[in-house]
């Protein structure tokens, strides 16, 4: 199978591009100088060259506080890019694969979020994630939309500089505490386990709305003790308010979503939370020895 992801340097689209090559799929990943989602006239005949059978959209812009003081941006690459790219995939005749948020979701339903209950954003970026789930339904029948939360992966995040558990490591070391927030939960995830979700579910036909997170919750405080005791690192970690820090935009209190629609396939291989945290830190171990990250093992 072609496959053509875009973003392919990011967090995501590293582990995507390792574990797809892995499965023995053909895979060209584009980074944004190669492609950039927001030059509309050139997307079709830049992702034309490669005759894709599928393309999988990594490219976001996520700093959620920066969102609110620039919506332009945010829906820009959020929305409008995500249904120029579903036009570019109807004329191509290629599936297209869109990665959406937990923060789609207000955080007062009380339970974990399943794929059929209504999105109620709190905050531009969840407000510009909406809208482009929506544009892409409108657009193109062929269609995987993969929610998902609290995203950690070895390449990390350029924005964030890392990820929560690099800096948690890393602040760790060299403070010796941590003050992290306690009230906002939801289900880390690991963006080995979803890159290996996704190559299961492109090689369906399940188009749709699919919830994707490692299995379990936890608030960022619990999220941090976890990493330090597995570390086995002596942290003092104190809980805080997400109100008390420096935050601009509201935040879903509980946005853990579960994966109804791909447990009632058959098709959910994500892992409990603390399974795939102890895989990330054997495997940072293994990076830091100069190993490497077989494409297919678990």
């Amino acid at each position: 199978m072609r496959i053509v992801i875009i973003g392919g340097e990011g967090q995501v689209g590293s582990d995507l591009a390792d574990v797809l090559r892995g499965g023995d799929e053909d895979v060209v990943a584009l980074t944004r100088a190669d492609l950039d989602v927001c030059e509309r006239a050139t997307l079709r005949d830049k992702l034309a060259r490669h005759e894709p059978e599928v393309i999988i959209n990594c490219s976001v812009y996520h700093p959620v506080d920066e969102c609110e003081t620039n919506p332009s941006r945010s829906f820009a690459v959020n929305a409008i890019a995500v249904r120029d790219l579903g036009l570019a995939a109807r004329e191509l005749q290629a599936a297209l694969v869109h990665f959406s948020s937990d923060f789609v979701f207000d955080g007062q339903l009380g339970r974990p979020y399943g794929e059929d209950d209504s999105p109620r954003p709190l905050n531009v970026f969840g407000a510009s994630k909406v809208a482009g789930e929506q544009l892409l339904r409108t657009v193109l029948p062929m269609h995987f939309i993969i929610r998902t939360s609290g995203l950690y992966g070895l390449t990390g995040s350029r924005v964030k500089r890392g990820n929560f558990v690099e800096t948690m490591l890393r602040l760790g070391r060299q403070d010796g505490e941590v003050r992290v927030v306690n009230d906002l939960r939801m289900a880390q995830t690991s963006t080995r386990n979803l890159a290996k979700q996704t190559l299961a579910l492109i090689r369906t036909t399940h188009y749709g709305t699919h919830h994707a997170s490692d299995h379990g919750d936890y608030s960022w405080y619990e999220f941090a003790r976890k990493i330090f005791d597995y570390s086995g690192m002596q942290v003092t970690v104190t809980p805080v308010s997400w109100r008390d820090t420096r935050s601009l935009a509201p935040r879903p209190s509980y946005s853990v979503l579960e994966n109804r629609r791909l447990q009632a396939l058959g098709l959910d291989q994500m892992l409990p939370i603390d399974v795939a945290l102890q895989e990330y830190l054997k495997a940072r171990d293994r990076l830091s020895r100069g190993g490497s990250i077989p494409g297919g093992d678990r």
